[in-house]
């Protein structure tokens, strides 16, 4: 058998374990903890914001900060590595799911291309794809606390920004960053309002059940959505300015929130909605499709 052959017979071998571990029950399952993980990142971060709203301060009102809020709690770091081994599975899943599960460009155990329309095939292979890059972002600010070297973030994203800023175009770049992280903001409020994420969700049988992932769907996208905004339109005004340095993420953003006209007010309802939204993706890790 040539070099060649054998290549050819490895890479098939694990093609069709990829695909066999995209319709795994087992994976499924075991991934979905992710979601449970990324719910209670945004519960933590929603609180943070809500006490720093009433004027009380709070820790660093980002993902990390969340995350290191949790790892502060007794059994804290135990949670946070059952944490982190969920949201690296989710997005595990998502990734072969993209390339080699019903989400991917091609039907699920050949070779040959989907038989949809080509616009829904890419949207949904895109929209997989960017999930595991989000659960991806996840499982690394879990990890820093897991193996050490927690950071802060808010530091690393001004220094992130002003590296970029340096290059040729950097600000202009930054600022189609920015633009892109506000209209994914805009579009978290619109699906919440037209309740677009129902139709990747089983109906629950009970009606309570039915009202709360509704509610929680709702104001919880519309407050996640309001976050990514407001972070978009950060990071536009702070390369507009000259000034990336000014960048802070998340926190800089609900913190810069809390500074304008009804800023604590508005930061109130935002941390609201950010622990709405938490407790949505609960209900989402028992009546996702994940198909």
């Amino acid at each position: 058998m040539s070099e060649s052959e054998k290549f050819r017979e490895v890479a098939e071998s694990a093609d069709a374990a990829a695909q066999e571990a995209a319709g795994s029950r087992w994976f499924e399952r075991v991934a979905r903890a992710g979601f449970i993980a990324n719910g209670l990142v945004h519960a933590v971060l929603g609180v943070v914001a809500m006490a720093i709203g009433l004027g009380q301060g709070g820790g660093e009102a980002d993902q990390a900060g969340a995350v290191g809020q949790i790892a502060a709690e007794p059994f804290g770091v135990v949670l946070i590595v059952i944490c982190f081994i969920g949201c690296a599975l989710l997005a595990l899943w998502c990734l072969i799911n993209a390339f080699f599960g019903s989400a991917s460009l091609r039907r699920p155990g050949t070779r040959d291309p989907q038989q949809k329309q080509g616009r829904r095939r890419w949207t949904e292979f895109l929209k997989t794809l960017g999930f595991a890059i989000a659960y991806a972002v996840i499982a690394a600010n879990f990890s820093r606390f897991v193996f050490g070297g927690g950071a802060d973030s808010g530091k690393a994203s001004s220094q992130a920004s002003t590296t970029v800023a340096r290059v040729p175009g950097g600000l202009y770049l930054l600022m189609a960053v920015g633009a892109v992280v506000a209209v994914v903001g805009v579009v978290f409020c619109v699906n919440g309002l037209r309740r677009s994420w129902t139709k990747d969700l089983r109906r629950p049988s009970s009606a309570v059940t039915r009202f709360l992932m509704g509610f929680t769907g709702i104001v919880g996208y519309l407050g996640k959505g309001a976050t990514l905004l407001s972070v978009g339109i950060l990071v536009v005004v702070s390369a507009g300015t000259g000034d990336p340095e000014e960048f802070t993420g998340i926190d800089g953003a609900l913190k810069g929130m809390r500074d304008q006209p009804y800023g604590p007010h508005l930061l109130l309802a935002v941390g609201i909605g950010l622990v709405l939204y938490g407790i949505f993706l609960a209900l989402r890790s028992r009546y996702d499709r994940m198909e």
